[in-house]
């Protein structure tokens, strides 16, 4: 027999479902004006107009909240069908641009949880693992790609189209030419897809150069 919920039941689950955006949307907004460390759950309680327990019942702790949001940056559907796509791309230049595409959706969605992230860790040593963990996967994903790319033009480095693509990509890039620069996301999106393929193979000549 299906198990089918009751009106009810589906009812409650919508109910607890926006109780915790509303929490979470506070502590974003929180994290961000006070800093992680001095934002306590009183204040994201206050912020989201409930109660503070309402908070604790559903994250327990001022870290969970903050893994949540970690999550959503990391699962952006969307930055993800695009990585995919920069994996699954025949010649360099649609894979950059693909690539491209990923990195502005994830930090245009949630830059500023991650700054949120290094503010956390920096003040709080418990935090370190989680964002270490994160950065791990970041990491994983642009050597992934470094590697992919290699493939497509075989005299790549590797290596050397890691490393740009990481700092080329930083989060802390995108807050400076976004939110101190007035850039829209889709003039970093378009810088990004120009100057990625420009550098990697200007890396390749230097490195032709004895």
């Amino acid at each position: 027999m299906r198990n089918v919920k009751s009106p009810a039941g589906s009812l409650r689950a919508e109910q607890a479902a926006v109780t915790r955006r509303r929490i979470l949307d506070a502590a974003r907004r929180q994290f961000g004006d006070a800093g992680y460390a001095a934002t306590t759950l009183r204040a994201i309680a206050s912020d989201a107009g409930v109660a503070v327990q309402t908070v604790y019942a559903a994250f327990e702790s001022k870290a969970n909240i903050l893994g949540a949001l970690r999550g959503s940056v990391i699962t952006n559907p969307a930055a993800s069908e695009a990585y995919a796509a920069a994996i699954a791309a025949t010649d360099l230049d649609e894979a950059v641009g693909r690539f491209a595409r990923s990195i502005r959706l994830r930090w245009e969605a949630g830059h500023d949880i991650v700054m949120i992230d290094v503010s956390a860790a920096a003040a709080d040593p418990a935090m370190r693992a989680e964002v270490a963990a994160a950065n791990a996967m970041r990491s994983g994903g642009i050597a992934r790609l470094a590697q992919r790319l290699a493939e497509l033009v075989p005299e790549l480095d590797p290596r050397r189209v890691e490393a740009l693509l990481d700092a080329l990509t930083l989060t802390s890039l995108y807050e400076r030419l976004v939110s101190n620069h007035g850039w829209s996301p889709d003039d970093y999106e378009a810088w990004l897809a120009g100057v990625l393929p420009s550098e990697i193979r200007a890396s390749t000549i230097a490195d032709r150069i004895p």
